[in-house]
């Protein structure tokens, strides 16, 4: 069942991730039933401006900060993967538990520019992780 259902639809492996490509299939499903259910009505649209845009739901602040968290926290995820455990050990305590460098240096016994360098080395780190094609395409479209 599984191989027909990729045969018939023409999965490419180059050309994209499986999860993008069952998600756009199964919008374009949803959309082409939505359609047959109830035909678009064009006069409310062209008339009444944007009325489809002011029927949906404004975003609430709190979705907003929901999804800010949920993206934070699987780039952190990753980002534990790449990093060697002593310099992410450093970057939790300064940037997520909001500790001075100054006592995260002397809480690990370590000279004040070794925390700086390696919150230096672990930020610009999580920048490539999160400017990185799968991260823009997965959260930002």
């Amino acid at each position: 069942m599984v191989v027909d259902f990729f045969k018939r639809n023409r999965f490419d492996p180059e050309r994209g991730r499986l999860r993008t490509y069952l998600r756009v299939l199964t919008n374009a499903r949803i959309v082409d039933m939505l359609r047959k259910e109830k035909p678009l009505d064009h006069e409310s649209i062209t008339a009444g401006g944007d009325a489809l845009a002011e029927s949906l739901p404004a975003e609430s602040p709190e979705e907003g900060r929901s999804f800010q968290q949920a993206l934070l926290a699987t780039l952190i995820e990753v980002l534990r993967e790449h990093i060697p455990l002593r310099q992410f050990e450093i970057f939790e305590m300064v940037k997520l538990k909001g500790m001075s460098p100054d006592q995260a240096a002397a809480e690990l016994g370590v000279q004040r520019g070794v925390i700086d360098n390696s919150t230096y080395k672990v930020m610009s780190r999580l920048r490539e992780i999160a400017a990185s094609p799968e991260y823009q395409e997965e959260y930002y479209s």
